[in-house]
């Protein structure tokens, strides 16, 4: 979802990662994060959520993860710096329902902005703040909407990060959740 370039602390996904065994969130002792490529796309429909399939380059290692949070996954970018400007970050009172976009990956490893609209605003929640709709043909015809692993995807509004897709609504699955970027940046520098 981001790395601030000062601290090279990384935020990513948007909620915590469960032990699909027991639902209970899995304590992070150690991990790594890796480089990936999309090879594939199992498309979302009505009741059941798609997902990205991933080749990952273990021997690729950009950073650790240091801690699994309700709110996201959190630790050290250890690689260089993608070469991209740093962007404004969106203040909760900033985010506004309207047209937004996501950045994310849905073929090999070129990450693309698709056009979503941004539905509701919580500024209550303390996971699901922001409520979006898909509006990207292109995305929904390769997608079916949101999948695993768009989680994290960053939520972009006039030129500022403003959340990270966190969840899809299954019974709509071209309807979605995002979480406010601040309060994963909070997170993060705990």
């Amino acid at each position: 979802s981001y790395i601030d370039p000062s601290t090279k602390i990384f935020g990513a996904l948007g909620h915590e990662i469960i032990d699909s065994n027991t639902s209970e969130i899995v304590e992070i002792k150690s991990g790594t994060i890796f480089k990936n490529y999309i090879t594939g796309i199992e498309k979302s429909v009505t009741g059941t959520a798609g997902s990205k399939n991933a080749k990952f380059y273990y021997n690729t290692k950009y950073g650790v993860i240091l801690k699994n949070t309700n709110v996201g996954i959190y630790g050290k970018y250890d690689a260089s710096l993608p070469n991209k400007e740093p962007m404004k970050v969106a203040k909760t009172n900033e985010v506004k329902i309207g047209d937004a976009y996501i950045s994310t990956v849905i073929e090999g490893q070129k990450i693309n902005n698709f056009n979503i609209e941004i539905t509701k605003i919580d500024e209550t929640a303390k996971i699901k703040n922001i409520t979006f709709t898909i509006k990207d043909e292109e995305l929904l015809a390769k997608t079916g909407g949101v999948v695993q692993g768009m989680s994290g995807s960053p939520i972009i509004q006039n030129d500022k990060i403003v959340g990270a897709v966190t969840h899809v609504i299954v019974d709509n699955p071209t309807t979605g959740y995002g979480l406010f970027i601040t309060t994963m940046l909070k997170e993060g520098e705990k």
